[in-house]
């Protein structure tokens, strides 16, 4: 059996028997931060596409894989015969260096200790493998003999030596950063000798054949990624190769002395170094995935929400309603409620009224607000529930990271389950275990979601989502692969969890390609960006200083609590780039839902900055308006009693006195809130108890 076959059957044969749902084809013709490496003879690239190694011709092509799915391989490069391909793998909670025999298909782990070892090359004639490792605390320069397992530390110094690339003559070039400095060094019969420097980060040293040149990439700003030549038959002289491109932070790979081939702009590209043009070599994947489909678990949110209602039916009558179903107003509407539940929505004087009416003529009614992502808070239970619902947040997700918030949490989520005004209706994350030995069944009927960590061993991924599957319970994930591949329903951030500059879902200049939104399309799994959280707070702040002069911020927080989130980075560059991947998830049919990943930014108000960030971003209003509404519920399964007003489901509103269809900031201009039926206007909430 080829190995094409051997891993096709193994992936389809675990498909088979994990995540529940339909199989589905995302058919990639662009990488999102790749690597690549060409064989020897010069007829074979292979580019780590998604976290697995696939191989084309040099002329372009239909791609194969070369490793499983079930875990994440980097950086390949060939043995200088092309037998073997080295890479690294994050196949546990640390990155491991494997070999993998090209012809036969069979792979060998390399190295295995408690530290990380990336980066690899071989060594001039084969016999070795020269990484980067934080074995001895530091990252240094090592060496491990393939048939011992001997190693060998090269450099020793206080800096993070990384990417080595040997030359012919075994010299090996890598790059060294030390307090912000970052230097281009030579090792040489055991001495380094420093031969570039720069006050941004370099990376990559990629020697031409017969040496005297190496080629290595340059950040100069969070805008610009360069390649550079740098000529050391003389004096060391450097030359710009590239401008404009995103161009990614990996070894090129060397056609002949004056061709080349490298990563950028989500594509495969060749070039000569004497030319400004490049020309693409094209290759496309089939890749196999899972769109979740199984029976969720309902939540009677009668029963929990029994211990406070409306004491009468009442009927609100709106000026503008925004049911969160469509995507404009209906206008002058009563909204009928008996106890927790909506009884009716119908034009004005279609039913009888009852004998509470409540005037909200001249307001604007939306649903509830879903909090997606938030975690747990020193604030006290008490002030913390007035500020959401100050804010119009009805329902919050929390996310626990230690056993102690987890029965914080509890306390909290019994606290507001018995009093609906003492605050939102909390939804709890499952701690992020380890499914070999927790007893999954009791976690599932506690929590609403549940979520598997980034330090989580990724061969566990797909029997962990197969276990939460059988509960019938949402699972989110800090990272798209190889989740994504096993049919997650949820992604927090894109991104920001990965190891630099490992990232599959962003480049270093925060960028996305086709291959992340096919997949996100794909699968529909659900991306919460939480763009507040990179700066976005801070740049709104900067651009429009009403948004730290908010009455609820002012009256709920300290001076000293607001001067915390008002003093973090401001980071435009990178929150640019990420409305854009949203913006361009959004145009492509993928789905997005809001949270505020609080602490990060202010509690309830962090919210409502979400929403402006993504409007900036240039989604619609109406729509941003369902991303914190309808999109929410259906993200974590409630949407049978949550999201939207219809008849039928919780009373959860929102009363405005602006209108956030033509200005989303008028989502601030809360007069009342209502959950689970009933009415507080945001001046109680405001005042001190």
């Amino acid at each position: 059996m080829s190995l094409r076959s051997f891993l096709l059957a193994s992936f389809m044969s675990l498909l088979s028997t994990t995540c529940l749902g339909e199989n589905r084809i995302a058919n990639i013709h662009e990488g999102t931060n790749i690597a690549v490496a060409l064989s020897p003879n010069g007829d074979t690239l292979v580019i780590d596409l998604i976290g697995q190694l696939w191989q084309f011709p040099l002329s372009g092509g239909a791609a194969n894989p070369f490793t499983p799915s079930t875990t994440i391989a980097r950086n390949p490069r060939f043995s200088p015969d092309g037998a073997f391909l080295v890479y690294q793998s994050e196949a546990t909670s640390q990155w491991d260096l494997w070999l993998l025999d090209v012809e036969k298909g069979i792979q060998h782990q390399l190295t295995n200790t408690p530290h990380n070892e990336v980066e690899p090359d071989f060594s001039t004639n084969g016999s070795s493998v020269v990484f980067s490792s934080n074995l001895a605390g530091s990252y240094d320069i090592w060496e491990i003999n393939i048939e011992s397992g001997n190693l060998t530390q090269l450099t020793s110094s206080s800096g993070k030596a990384s990417f080595p690339s040997v030359s012919e003559r075994g010299e090996i070039a890598y790059v060294n950063e030390r307090n912000g400095r970052w230097s281009l060094e030579l090792l040489r019969a055991g001495i380094s000798t420093e031969l570039f420097s720069k006050c941004y980060p370099l990376q990559a040293p990629s020697w031409r054949p017969g040496g005297g040149v190496i080629i290595f990439n340059e950040r100069p700003s969070p805008s610009q990624s360069n390649l550079m030549m740098i000529l050391l038959d003389t004096e060391p002289l450097t030359k710009t190769l590239t401008s404009g491109e995103d161009v990614f932070g990996f070894r090129s790979a060397w056609i002949s002395p004056g061709e080349f081939v490298y990563t950028a702009d989500g594509g495969v590209w060749r070039r000569h170094l004497a030319s400004t043009t490049r020309r693409a070599i094209q290759f496309f994947a089939g890749v196999t995935v899972t769109r979740p489909s199984y029976p969720r678990r309902t939540v009677d949110f009668d029963q929990l929400g029994s211990g406070a209602m409306a004491a009468e039916p009442y009927v609100i009558q709106v000026g503008r309603l925004f049911d969160g179903i469509g995507n404009q107003y209906r206008r002058h509407m009563d909204v009928h409620v008996d106890g927790q539940r909506i009884t009716a929505v119908v034009a004005r004087g279609l039913e009888p009224l009852p004998n509470r009416v409540i005037d909200a003529r001249d307001s604007t009614l939306i649903p509830g607000l879903i909090d997606l992502h938030t975690h747990a808070t020193n604030l006290p239970d008490e002030r913390l529930g007035r500020v959401w619902l100050s804010y119009g947040v009805t329902t919050v997700r929390e996310v626990a990271t230690n056993p102690s918030q987890w029965e914080a949490s509890r306390n909290r989520k019994a606290t507001w389950l018995a009093n609906p005004r003492a605050g939102p209706r909390l939804l709890l994350t499952a701690p992020a275990v380890n499914q070999a030995d927790t007893p999954m069944r009791e976690l599932g009927s506690e929590f609403a979601v549940f979520q598997i960590s980034r330090g989580q061993p990724e061969q566990f991924t797909p029997r962990f989502i197969n276990n939460v599957r059988e509960l019938g319970v949402p699972i989110f994930g800090q990272a798209l692969f190889p989740a994504a591949r096993f049919g997650i329903d949820g992604l927090e951030h894109i991104g920001s969890m990965a190891k630099r500059p490992y990232s599959l879902e962003r480049s270093e200049l925060h960028r996305s390609y086709q291959d992340i939104f096919s997949i996100l399309v794909e699968t529909r799994t659900v991306v919460i960006p939480a763009l507040v959280a990179f700066g976005g707070f801070q740049s709104l702040v900067k651009n429009d200083p009403t948004w730290a002069r908010d009455s609820a911020y002012i009256r709920l927080f300290s001076p000293t609590e607001r001067a915390q989130w008002e003093g973090l980075v401001d980071s435009r560059e990178q929150l640019s780039n990420l409305q854009r991947i949203v913006a361009q998830l959004v145009q492509a049919g993928g789905r997005v839902a809001a949270g505020s990943d609080s602490p990060t930014s202010p509690y309830g108000l962090g919210l409502h900055a979400e929403l402006a960030l993504l409007s900036e971003a240039g989604i619609p209003n109406d729509q941003v308006l369902r991303l914190v509404t309808s999109g929410a519920a259906l993200a974590l399964g409630i949407e049978r009693d949550l999201g939207t007003i219809e008849p039928g489901k919780l009373a959860d509103f929102v009363v405005l006195s602006g209108n956030p269809l033509a200005r989303i900031q008028d989502s601030l201009r809360i007069e009342a809130v209502v959950k689970d039926g009933l009415w507080t206007a945001r001046d109680e909430l405001l005042a001190k108890p």
